[in-house]
């Protein structure tokens, strides 16, 4: 099995949570996560699998407030997709309108996975609290799952790849429920953590982009139980022309979300400008430039009831924040 997409990490998490419950993984089943830079060795293990699987996670940034997008074509994917023998199995984010055209270019046998009315494996009525609680749907049968402490549709996302997965394997619906129980996914993944003064951090520190760090403030937002909100948000990188606008916008969602705002680096100031716009108070605004400048007031603020979005690109290295407030 290959795994491979903007999102593959988790996919493969949860693939490798749900199969390792029924199978010996690395000798009954080999799951490959590829950034297809070696293509050639790929398409070798494909070939020579009894039961090859290529799942295609997402290739365009999920957007916030839609279940339908576009990603950019990945030429690499629909070369792999058309050597894959005829037995193999395409396993598609449905949703990537990019990703699902894969299928057209093959006659493999497909399986999708998403949030809309056509996909095979679909996610329903989703609600927030300690986790994420929500139902796939496959052929007339509706079960729920349970992911304890994460968040976001990436999230959800590889849990239906899983059960797309799954599926191929033989495994029902409810094993894969139950196999997703204990599904952790990566640190740095939308996960819900302990912090100190008996806080809790919601943990995005790995990567972001716009769309990525809108959901998690969002998410933030909607997550009931808690006394504060605080937003500590990092550059977003690679942005380029429009860097400020994207970081405003950004602000102004937090305005309306968070109780509290901490900034760190250049770009991220626009996140500050944009939330005060939009009404937050600039006593509720802490900026620093770099992390070693702010960690501290940081932690002079934190109180016992909070919850703590941190978030910010890679380069960024926001999890040195989740680890001074571990």
């Amino acid at each position: 099995m290959v795994v491979t997409g903007n999102g593959r990490q988790t996919a493969k998490e949860a693939i490798f949570q749900v199969l390792s419950s029924h199978f010996k993984v690395g000798q009954e089943v080999l799951i490959l996560e590829t950034d297809l830079q070696d293509v050639e060795e790929i398409k070798f293990y494909l070939k020579n699998s009894s039961l090859p699987v290529l799942v295609v996670s997402h290739l365009g940034d999920i957007p916030p407030d839609k279940i339908f997008f576009a990603g950019e074509k990945n030429e690499k994917i629909r070369k792999l997709a058309k050597t894959m023998p005829s037995q193999g199995f395409l396993v598609l984010n449905f949703d990537d309108e990019t990703v699902r055209e894969i299928k057209d270019v093959t006659n493999l046998n497909e399986l999708t996975f998403g949030f809309q009315e056509r996909t095979d494996f679909k996610a329903s009525d989703i609600k927030l609290n300690g986790g994420t609680n929500f139902k796939i749907n496959y052929k007339g049968y509706v079960v729920p799952v349970w992911l304890d402490k994460l968040f976001g549709k990436e999230q959800i996302y590889s849990a239906l790849a899983a059960a797309s997965c799954g599926s191929i394997f033989g495994l029902n619906l409810v094993e894969v429920s139950q196999a997703l129980k204990n599904y952790q996914s990566l640190p740095g993944k939308m996960r819900l953590i302990e912090g100190i003064k008996q806080s809790k951090i919601l943990d995005d520190s790995q990567s972001a982009t716009v769309f990525s760090m809108i959901e998690a403030i969002e998410t933030l937002g909607v997550i009931p139980n808690f006394k504060r909100k605080i937003a500590v948000l990092g550059d977003i990188i690679g942005i380029g022309r429009y860097t400020v606008e994207a970081h405003e916008a950004v602000g102004e969602r937090v305005a309306k979300k968070a109780d509290l705002l901490f900034t760190f680096g250049s770009r991220a100031r626009f996140i500050a400008q944009g939330a005060q716009i939009k009404g937050m108070p600039l006593e509720k605004i802490f900026q620093f430039a770099t992390i070693k400048e702010g960690v501290l007031k940081l932690k002079e603020e934190i109180k016992e009831g909070d919850l703590i979005l941190v978030d910010g690109s890679r380069e960024m290295k926001m999890e040195k924040i989740v680890e001074e407030i571990l």
